[in-house]
């Protein structure tokens, strides 16, 4: 629990995105506030609240105005999703705001095994997940042994595969990429299932129609389907923060789509010396 009578400042985060740009926001929130020692502001009607088990260090809980953020000084990073050092230099006990996506492990690295405890699903939502993944299995048939994996994949389509994200340099994989990813796996184990999740499941199915043993999740919350993907052992990962977090939480094996952007591109610039080291997980291994 958050003592703010201890505290002599606030910081705050502008939270922007989806989902799992949102979490990125709030780890590097709850971090920096711990480091600086400084109570950390999440807005009033977050849907974090509503998805993991978070102490509500809003505005209100402390009794401040709804524009005490906007009042502070603020340190905007440098790139989108590179490691910026610049912002770990503010002061301590000094409250200040923050405007970025903050994308990268070395924020908070250190504490990593706290933020795990954080990054909890609250228990309706893990109970679900539970439920549809043995669900899953039953449907499947899928016989669990020693030489049983299950893999999930997210597959990002949709925004990724429009015109105005290719030309500012985003890429997303096509069939070539996740057909190595799952030949990685069936090289190395005898039965596997995979789960996908995707929020385009029509291409998926076509890029996929001549995989065995492939299971399509759908009706799922953001949120649910995080919960599901990263019960399985492996992780086929696309691009973007939400199959980035799959593969943190599940804690195996993670494929990712090594060509992330188009290089000269205005996206390339969220990168630092065009290197995608600060963003991927250590130990992830690259295919395309």
């Amino acid at each position: 629990m958050y003592e703010s009578k201890k505290l002599d400042g606030i910081a705050c985060v502008k939270f922007q995105g989806r989902l799992g740009n949102l979490m990125m926001e709030y780890v590097f929130l709850y971090v920096i506030a711990k480091m600086k020692h400084l109570y950390p502001i999440v807005p009033e009607n977050s849907e974090l609240f509503q998805i993991f088990d978070l102490e509500k260090t809003t505005l209100s809980a402390i009794n401040k105005s709804t524009d005490s953020c906007s009042k502070l000084p603020e340190y905007k990073e440098s790139w989108g999703l590179s490691y910026d050092e610049k912002l770990l230099a503010v002061p301590p006990n000094k409250s200040v705001r923050f405007n970025g996506y903050f994308q990268s492990w070395k924020y908070w690295i250190k504490y990593e095994d706290i933020i795990r405890k954080l990054l909890r699903f609250k228990n309706p939502i893990q109970q679900k997940a539970h439920d549809q993944m043995r669900t899953i299995m039953n449907k499947m048939k899928f016989e669990v042994n020693k030489d049983s994996v299950i893999v999930s994949m997210h597959i990002r389509r949709g925004d990724y595969a429009t015109d105005g994200h290719y030309k500012y340099g985003k890429l997303t994989p096509n069939e070539t990429y996740y057909a190595n990813a799952m030949q990685y796996f069936k090289t190395r184990h005898k039965n596997i299932l995979f789960v996908v999740g995707s929020n385009d499941i029509d291409w998926s199915k076509k890029a996929l129609a001549k995989e065995k043993n492939v299971y399509y999740s759908t009706g799922n919350s953001p949120a649910e389907d995080i919960a599901l993907l990263s019960l399985a052992n492996h992780t086929i990962m696309s691009v973007g923060t939400f199959g980035w977090w799959i593969g943190w939480m599940a804690q195996g094996t993670s494929l990712f789509y090594k060509n992330i952007f188009r290089p000269q591109s205005d996206f390339a610039k969220e990168f630092l010396n065009n290197s995608i080291d600060d963003f991927i997980y250590p130990g992830w291994i690259p295919m395309e």
